[in-house]
């Protein structure tokens, strides 16, 4: 009897064993290739960790022994990259003092920094804590930072997933040229002073630290499930369509969701944090694919009346990045998604930037990365008021707020859009280009008055000048009815005929 019991004793270490060493398995970067159709949409509509697709290939995120079984199937696999836990230790190694990946306690020793050097545009506030008890910091950029104004509110996060390192780093970025650029450039000064911008460098950060310190290719949070499992995939816990697609019911697997919704205490704060700001605008930069990707992604074809919008400011993002602009679903169909929560929800214009060729590109890539990326974001942030004139689902009382350079900003991506609009949507696109068209020539005027000659060059070689100059010019010829001085020679120069 004696015997019997140790035997099953040994037994059940070695299945704990077991399943542990699962558990620990070493991932690898995988292509497979000449897939069909049918293959295709196969893998595309189950829980695999899709990195990359093209026509007849994907490129995905799989154990040791899955590759070897899709081998066995006859399928073709090229393993790109054979243990991705070496591959995080030879990225850690690689690093130099001049081009380095930044720790959760190094970024927020930076933000903390900043707050203190820049106390009249920043507002640092942790808007939630994590599994393990961090942070999870964000910041304002404002005018005046400690207030909540009527202005465009643009939201920005980066590394929902632990190993996509690179994508904290451009968040930061961002910041920093906005902070080292404040009162010495027109346009980016502008940016603060007329936006509130949020940013969250790190929205998942027990699941960085965890990817550095242990040198695992980690992408999930580290919600405790049960003995050596852990994780839930935040940019899979959103409650929009939650887990429809795209996941996986084991919590071993990367796609798991969580049991419900907004389970996990990171995407709780993104939630608390955009109801309370009520973003017009947001960008989330995961890695990699090279792609600026827009909602929704819960199911292909799932309708979107903003979409002209998402496509002409998409494309606008693009024009630095050189990324490919697409819906979610031509990446791969995933339900839960932070995209789809804030525009299905809250009607936020969206957008996510798959950023790179890589998950962690060597060190010495971060500063091009970011080059190309900084000025997509920054596009994004400067189109922020005419998105939220121009989309459809938008709020139209954010007109009376729009300065002149965003009044233009907004008829012009306004006029771009009509021709693809119809009915109702074109009606009432059309009212609100007259509501835009009528405070913006009042803004000109204004500043014509005023003795701003950049005003009448801007007019003159703006595509909605036939709109505006008409407008301006009643403006100003009540203001010379009135008392005001309107020299003859800007009405001559205000000719509709250019």
């Amino acid at each position: 009897m004696k015997r019997i019991v140790l035997l099953l004793v040994v037994f059940v270490m070695m299945v704990g064993m077991t399943s542990a060493w699962a558990q620990e398995e070493a991932k690898c970067l995988v292509r497979l290739s000449g897939l069909e159709s049918k293959e295709m949409k196969n893998f595309l509509g189950n829980s695999y960790d899709i990195a990359a697709r093209g026509t007849d290939w994907l490129e995905m995120v799989v154990s040791a022994s899955e590759a070897d079984s899709m081998k066995k199937a006859g399928r073709h696999v090229d393993a790109l990259i054979g243990n991705l836990d070496e591959y995080v230790k030879q990225r850690l190694a690689s690093q130099t003092p001049t081009a380095k990946y930044h720790s959760f306690e190094e970024t927020a020793s930076t933000l903390k920094s900043w707050a203190a050097a820049y106390p009249t545009i920043v507002r640092l506030e942790s808007i939630g804590k994590s599994c393990e008890g961090r942070d999870i910091w964000a910041i304002k950029l404002s005018h005046d930072p400690a207030s909540d104004t009527k202005k465009a509110a643009v939201l920005i996060m980066g590394l929902t997933h632990a190993r996509e390192w690179t994508t904290s780093e451009v968040t930061m970025a961002i910041i920093e040229t906005l902070l080292r650029n404040y009162g010495k450039d027109a346009r980016l000064t502008r940016l603060v002073d007329e936006r509130e911008l949020w940013f969250v460098p790190i929205v998942n950060p027990d699941g960085l630290s965890y990817s550095q310190t242990s040198s695992k290719f980690w992408r999930k949070n580290r919600r405790p499930i049960s003995g050596d499992t852990f994780g839930v995939d935040l940019n899979r816990n959103y409650g929009y369509h939650w887990g429809e697609s795209g996941v996986s019911q084991d919590p071993t697997d990367d796609t798991y969701p969580g049991t419900a919704g907004f389970t996990e205490p990171e995407t709780l704060a993104i939630k608390a944090l955009s109801e309370r700001e009520k973003f017009q605008a947001s960008l989330s930069f995961h890695s990699y694919s090279e792609l600026v990707l827009y909602p929704f992604g819960y199911a292909a074809g799932a309708p979107n009346p903003d979409a002209a919008v998402f496509k002409n400011v998409g494309k606008q993002m693009a024009a630095f990045n050189k990324y490919t602009v697409e819906n979610c679903t031509d990446l791969y169909p995933a339900a839960g998604i932070s995209d789809d929560w804030l525009y299905g929800t809250l009607k936020t214009i969206a957008f996510t930037i798959e950023m790179g060729k890589q998950f962690i590109p060597p060190a010495t890539e971060i500063a091009s990365q970011c080059a190309i990326n900084v000025p997509a974001a920054l596009t994004l942030i400067e189109q922020a008021p005419a998105v939220a004139v121009n989309s459809p689902s938008g709020n139209p009382a954010i007109i009376e707020t729009l300065d002149f350079a965003d009044g233009i900003s907004a008829l012009e991506l306004g006029q771009s859009m009509m021709p693809d609009q119809s009915g109702e949507v074109r009606e009432q696109s059309a009212s609100r280009m007259q509501a835009v068209a009528r405070h913006t020539a009042q803004s000109a005027a204004e500043r014509i008055l005023a003795g701003d000659k950049s005003v009448v060059t801007r007019l003159m070689s703006s595509p909605a000048s036939s709109e505006l100059i008409p407008l301006v010019r009643i403006c100003l010829r009540f203001e010379s009815c009135h008392g005001h001085a309107v020299p003859a020679e800007v009405f001559d120069s205000l000719s509709v005929t250019h």
